[in-house]
């Protein structure tokens, strides 16, 4: 059902209530004036049974209090009977004066330009005596009951008023109650996470667009699964180029350094007599010995130790962490202190998992030596057996990335740029910000399963 539709029926249904019950209390009201007319009419006719017998024999003092009778309670509702003898004296008692709680204002107002003049009727008695029967205006019942009234009608509007604002906030919330579950799935978009659909609902527009949102997690599930196997094709021709890569500089010129050096060593023998000659061959024996040391440094970085396993032959992470820290030590970065701390907890990681943090770490380690300008750098490897997560955390105290770089923006360095890469190849999470008391600081974390 539409969003509007379902708030029109609900409105229309308690207006309709709303209706009914002001009409009943409408009829109720009327009930009651009508019963007071009727009331007033007896009395009427009550008054004209005492007046009739102004004629008889019986003294004014009993007709004063038969009249005073009527009088009271004022249920002649529309006039004040007053009875006065020959002397104009009044024998009957005044009209009681309006409650103090009464508006003068609103009396006039109610009672508007209209005269309030009293009706004199002069009656003779059996006995020539002259009386006088005056009928004084008492619109007192007319007011009260015209006040009662409108305050009657502004409860009922007022009280319908107070429904429909009810009716229609609760109905609004009740409608927009599936927004929650669309906000709560966009802000899980916005996390990564597409596998919870947003569940369907009864509001045509709000189901809309939660479908909406579940095809375009979807389309980004399949999109973002494309470009992880692209990114992990993609890596694995990497390691397979570094892997022979080394195995090429490993067989050719190994094999030509160390026979160059074989061949100086020899020169080195046989020209005793000929200084020159063996000075220049114990150059060449130490420039190939030179060489050849870099070019092991150099396998190393492209095959490292520790990472030359194969499905059946797990990598060993640590070790070649280790091993990549004195490397970097021995090629004179001894100034740099390293502290280095790995806890998997006897997890066996994927190959391709191991890879990828030792290579995050290799880049952040050669990010810090070329840009940090620091003195310390603390990297820390560990599993989290309970929620099933390798989490790396590489901090150094220098002086961090600028303003713009913090946090998680676009990075356009290269290194920054693979270190992402194999974050989003690998289904991890990456987080940069500053370290303390100053540095920067890499989290990376990644889901075992």
């Amino acid at each position: 059902m539409q969003l509007v539709t379902r708030l029109l029926l609900r409105l229309g249904l308690v207006g309709l209530f709303m209706l009914i019950l002001a009409f009943a209390l409408t009829l109720f009201s009327a009930r009651q004036d009508i019963a007071d007319e009727i009331e007033g009419s007896q009395r009427v006719g009550q008054l004209m049974t005492v007046l009739s017998e102004l004629q008889d024999g019986v003294s004014l003092e009993q007709h004063a209090l038969r009249i005073d009778q009527l009088n009271r309670g004022e249920t002649l509702r529309h006039f004040h009977v007053a009875l006065l003898d020959n002397q104009g004296q009044r024998l009957t008692q005044i009209a009681d004066p309006l409650p103090p709680t009464s508006l003068p204002w609103l009396n006039r107002f109610m009672t508007g330009d209209v005269g309030l003049s009293a009706y004199a009727l002069p009656v003779q008695r059996p006995n020539g005596e002259l009386v006088t029967v005056m009928l004084e205006p008492n619109p007192q019942p007319e007011i009260t009951e015209a006040i009662n009234s409108a305050w009657l009608q502004a409860a009922l509007f007022s009280l319908l008023v107070l429904v429909l604002v009810m009716a229609l906030a609760l109905s609004v919330r009740h409608a927009l109650s599936p927004l929650n579950e669309i906000l709560n799935g966009i802000a899980r978009i916005e996390g990564g996470d597409y596998v919870h659909p947003i569940p369907s609902n009864d509001t045509r527009e709000l189901n809309q667009i939660g479908q909406a949102l579940n095809h375009l997690s979807a389309a980004l599930t399949e999109q973002l699964a494309k470009q992880r196997d692209l990114l992990h094709r993609l890596q694995d021709v990497q390691e397979d180029e570094r892997r022979q890569l080394a195995h090429d500089l490993h067989d050719e010129f190994g094999q030509l350094l160390t026979a160059i050096q074989v061949d100086a060593s020899y020169l080195v023998k046989q020209s005793n007599d000929q200084s020159a000659l063996q000075d220049c061959a114990r150059a060449m024996y130490d420039n190939s010995s030179s060489i050849l040391s870099q070019l092991k440094s150099l396998l190393a970085q492209l095959r490292p130790y520790g990472l030359q396993g194969d499905e059946e032959h797990r990598i060993a992470l640590e070790q070649a962490l280790r091993e990549l820290i004195r490397q970097r030590q021995a090629r004179g970065d001894a100034e740099l202190s390293y502290q280095l701390q790995v806890d998997l907890k006897g997890v066996d990681l994927p190959q391709r998992l191991s890879v990828a943090a030792y290579r995050i770490i290799q880049e952040a380690l050669t990010n810090v030596l070329r840009h940090a300008q620091a003195s310390l750098v603390i990297i820390d490897v560990r599993v989290d057996a309970h929620e099933q997560l390798l989490s790396l955390r590489i901090a150094d105290n220098g002086q961090g990335l600028p303003q713009p770089a913090l946090p998680n923006s676009p990075a356009t360095g290269l290194g920054l740029v693979g270190i992402k890469e194999r974050v989003l190849a690998n289904g991890g999470r990456l987080t940069m910000g500053r370290a303390e008391p100053k540095g920067l600081e890499i989290k990376v974390s990644f889901p075992l399963c």
